[in-house]
């Protein structure tokens, strides 16, 4: 009993109350730690009680928010000072510390952490077992700290939707089972695992949100979420592509219907290698047009600046849709002769840049210098240009002074279910004027 004496009384230290805050804050406070860790590793931590819910249901209210300073308490002595807590959920906890000198492998602190929670808890004259999964994710002050939080949650997700209790590494979370992807996939569309996500695009003049890129998300019970880079190839390789395009398609509707709540917005549509071969998507695109529901310029596809088809009837049914207002992308656009070639054919409407690397320590020779003449090029081909993967300040200034149009990334805003677009766009809205307005 003395032990958990020592649980309550750090537990009242920790705070008297039960309070949540929005994802936002713990991005603060991640920010604040970078700036005052001295250079120690941080690590993020997402911690999910198992069976907390249940138990808080069993004490009531008042030894809930008790079990829940208890819990903090715990946590807090495993850690340095340093550390920060926060309830992003009723079962959810972010914890951003530096990493102990001591303990080089985060998933050995984690663990640390997982088993303290083990122990049972005794809170007046209830004894109480919780278990726990734990994502932990890495921070590198390179990359968007809303990209880490992520990170850590969908590992965290990833454990506890296989019964909890473990924990797991962004780093090393990896492809799911090859086999168990392929067998699951089939059925995710009619078993509603299949969503679309969008991200922003904030054009520098007007500081206003222009257009939202419609990406494809796959998140399974089991697998958690799944990456598209490795469902992607899979759909293509079990023929589900079409299927899903179609599907895809059909969604653009209450898009469309959203924006004219909202004002001019562009949803661009990804285009994978295979779809570009399929005159079966370029006659699905004309049919959505002839509906009216969506009007031509509310649509941007945009394509692979290699490897694009020779089907001049293809070609010239694309061309076809542009001529009625449709809009052409080039992705990943470079200074590489194939990408130069490509905008040469095709004189796309935008192209966009890949500038994650920018200012990393692993960033390519020559890169920067790369990226700017295939900026320049664009703009001299009457091109606008979009700098995507932009994550921070530096990297938004120097997009700049290029004469780049328009950026996204996660400096402006993380994807977002496609049906918060009415709730969502005008914080995102508030957030472009914040990074692309004139100081005031």
């Amino acid at each position: 009993m003395q032990q958990d004496d020592a649980d309550d009384s750090a537990g009242q230290r920790a705070g008297n109350a039960y309070d949540m805050v929005q994802p936002a804050t713990f991005v603060a406070a991640l920010g604040s730690c970078r700036e005052t860790s001295g250079g120690a590793q941080l690590v993020i931590l997402v911690i999910r009680l198992d069976r907390f819910a249940s138990a808080c249901e069993s004490v009531g209210p008042r030894r809930a928010a008790r079990l829940r300073q208890l819990v903090q308490a715990r946590l807090a002595r495993l850690m340095l000072p340093a550390a920060r807590m926060y309830w992003l959920g009723p079962a959810d906890l972010a914890v951003v510390t530096p990493l102990p000198a001591a303990t080089q492998d985060p998933a050995r602190l984690a663990q640390r952490l997982a088993d303290e929670l083990a122990r049972p808890f005794t809170l007046d004259g209830f004894e109480l077992f919780l278990s726990c999964s734990i994502g932990i994710s890495v921070d590198h002050p390179d990359i968007a700290a809303e990209r880490s939080l992520q990170q850590a949650f969908d590992t965290m997700l990833r454990i506890c939707r296989q019964g909890g209790d473990g924990l797991a590494s962004a780093m090393r979370a990896g492809a799911p089972a090859g086999e168990q992807m392929l067998a699951a996939l089939p059925q995710a569309l009619d078993r509603g695992e299949l969503s679309l996500h969008l991200q922003p695009r904030a054009d520098f003049a007007g500081a206003r949100i222009s257009g939202y890129s419609v990406r494809l998300r796959w998140r399974h019970p089991v697998l958690g979420r799944v990456a598209p880079q490795d469902f992607l190839p899979a759909l293509e390789g079990l023929g589900l592509l079409g299927l899903v395009s179609n599907w895809l398609l059909g969604s653009l509707a209450p898009l469309a219907r959203a924006a004219d709540d909202i004002g001019p917005l562009q949803f661009t549509l990804l285009a994978s290698s295979a779809q570009l071969h399929q005159l079966e998507m370029v006659d699905a695109l004309a049919r959505i047009l002839d509906t009216g529901t969506v009007a031509p310029q509310q649509l941007c596809i945009e394509v692979p600046s290699t490897n694009l088809p020779d089907d001049r009837e293809l070609i010239g049914r694309f061309e076809a849709l542009r001529r009625r207002g449709l809009e052409l992308a080039l992705s990943n656009f470079d200074d590489r002769p194939e990408s130069v070639e490509t905008f040469g054919r095709l004189g796309p409407d935008r192209v966009t840049l890949d500038v994650r690397s920018l200012g990393h320590a692993h960033q390519p020779p020559n890169a920067a210098a790369g990226l700017q003449a295939a900026c320049t090029l664009a703009r001299k081909g009457g091109a606008t240009v979009c700098a995507k993967g932009v994550e921070t300040r530096k990297q938004l200034e120097q997009v700049h002074g290029w004469g780049c149009h328009s950026i996204q990334g996660y400096l402006l805003a993380q994807p977002f279910p496609a049906n918060w677009l009415a709730q969502t766009h005008w914080a995102i809205q508030q957030r472009a004027r914040e990074l692309l307005g004139p100081p005031v």
